[in-house]
């Protein structure tokens, strides 16, 4: 993959056709190909072997996906009392983080944790409760429809959560915060203490229902609260007590909640129906598309995009809104552009109104397939070769770790150019005339620490004295090791500037020396 994906900027799913091929033959081939990679992953230190685990994380990425998906359509497929919210969660989870392991049961272990402490809150005072008494936790694989203790001893219980959960733990909602997607990762959550209001929702339903109380996730005009059946006595709404995950687990009446309603300007015969599970997990996706769209670093925001937007075409097929967005994505990236056709053809045969768009993204993927093929072909033939002037006008090299000196990022050199070689906009946008040796200077291409893939001018870099790994997803791409005060490139990058490698060690030892 190495020598055939290098001048790839993203990598399409026909590059891991093998690993489709060997998962469809045996279900336990996934299992094999996923611990086989991650015995990759973990065989040497981790500054050690960038270029192959690089490449190895993208393999484990589609094999996982192939796995989680059957995994979701089993799922999805069970009677809707064994569609577990929190097991849902975790899915999400493991879908977005598919190189991690799995998430679930150290998840289960810290649910189970934060309901015995609840029950410790009460255990002295209230020893004759009879959740105290039972001294277990309800541990099931169903949806718990029915609390199993009287009102007025879940009322007690459900303080005692509060007080975990708010005051113990400090959980607390992210709103409407779209700047880390770690924020929808309930295994995230759980250990930062900070969530979208659905995590924290999912996350207190789960702890109340193993502390024996049924509670049921609501969206009011935006808004998500608890229901819970308090006064079973009354009639409609009125039976019911609210608890309003984003205000400290307060506990409100119909009435608080149904200002919402008003001051949204929504049908005031709204009823506080349960939202269902599936319609929970979609809007969890969505969440996650806006942070793709948001995010800082480009390859991990369209990352994020892809994994939501492939996610959400399992939770919900009929979406063609959701597959035309992820078409778009795949267009922009120039990947998977045989699936592109296939959700285009899917999009015209539901809705014939679409064939305008459609028929023009069709054509321009056709024309990317053939524009990728020549562009193979012409990298196969002839790749550039940088090679150093004898003025040494190019003060640095590939593979130095370097510090800007005006907006202060830390990064590392993966390209260079002798001069600037960006568009007259770009170069007349970043104020590059108003540097002393404007665009007349050597431009370096750097992967900064944040994430971002950047074009800096010599005059603005300065080397590095910082013995610290620069944290990009791209890394391991260009290089093959880390060694404190530089990088060493992989044998493709070596080849494209052969005369770097000596001028790096030039110049780290002239600075070490003086």
């Amino acid at each position: 993959m190495t020598r055939e994906y290098y001048h790839h900027e993203n990598i399409s799913h026909e590059a891991f056709v093998n690993f489709r091929t060997l998962c469809a033959e045996r279900p336990i081939n996934h299992n094999l190909i996923i611990d086989e990679i991650n015995s990759i992953l973990q065989a040497t230190e981790s500054h050690l072997n960038l270029t192959i685990k690089y490449y190895a994380k993208k393999c484990l990425r589609f094999v996982r996906h192939l796995q989680l998906e059957t995994e979701w359509r089993n799922f999805l497929a069970r009677p809707s009392n064994k569609i577990t919210l929190l097991e849902g969660a975790c899915l999400i989870s493991q879908w977005c983080q598919p190189t991690d392991i799995d998430c679930l049961r150290d998840t289960f272990y810290f649910i189970n944790n934060l309901a015995r402490m609840a029950l410790v809150n009460i255990r002295d005072k209230l020893p004759d409760h009879p959740a105290v008494r039972k001294e277990s936790l309800h541990v099931s694989n169903e949806v718990l429809e029915k609390s199993l203790w009287s009102p007025s001893d879940c009322k007690i219980l459900l303080k005692s959560l509060n007080s975990v959960f708010y005051r113990t733990r400090s959980y607390q909602s992210s709103k409407n915060d779209f700047s880390c997607a770690e924020y929808t990762f309930i295994d995230k959550v759980i250990f930062r203490g900070i969530g979208i209001p659905i995590v924290l929702g999912i996350l207190y339903q789960t702890v109340a229902a193993r502390l024996g109380i049924a509670c049921f996730p609501i969206n009011v005009a935006g808004h998500i609260f608890l229901k819970w059946l308090e006064h079973p006595q009354l009639e409609g709404e009125q039976a019911y007590t609210y608890i309003d995950i984003l205000e400290d687990g307060a506990f409100r009446t119909w009435a608080h909640v149904d200002s919402y309603v008003v001051e949204a300007g929504e049908d005031p015969n709204t009823k506080a129906e349960p939202v269902p599970a599936r319609k929970l997990f979609i809007q969890m996706c969505w969440n996650l598309v806006e942070v793709g769209r948001q995010i800082h670093g480009v390859g991990e925001g369209y990352l994020c995009l892809c994994d939501a937007l492939e996610l959400l075409s399992i939770l919900s097929p009929d979406d063609m809104e959701n597959k035309l967005l992820l078409a778009r994505v795949y267009m922009h990236l120039a990947i998977n552009m045989t699936e592109v056709i296939s959700l285009l053809q899917e999009i015209a045969s539901h809705d014939p109104l679409s064939t305008g768009i459609v028929g023009y993204m069709h054509q321009s993927a056709l024309t990317t397939m053939e524009t990728q093929k020549i562009k193979m072909h012409q990298l196969k033939e002839k790749v550039k070769v940088q090679t150093r002037d004898d003025e040494n006008r190019v003060k640095f090299a590939v593979g130095m770790i370097m510090k800007h000196k005006m907006y202060n990022y830390r990064c590392v050199i993966y390209g260079w150019d002798s001069e600037c070689v960006a568009s007259r906009d770009w170069i007349k946008q970043m104020g590059v005339y108003k540097l002393p040796s404007k665009d007349r200077q050597p431009f370096y291409h750097v992967l900064a620490e944040d994430g971002t893939n950047r074009y800096a001018a010599q005059e603005n870099l300065e080397i590095d004295n910082e013995i610290e790994e620069i944290t990009h997803i791209e890394i391991g791409r260009y290089f093959e090791s880390y060694h404190e005060n530089y990088y060493r490139p992989n044998k493709q990058k070596e080849f494209e500037y052969p005369q770097d490698g000596e001028a790096r060690m030039k110049i780290l030892s002239s600075i070490k020396d003086s």
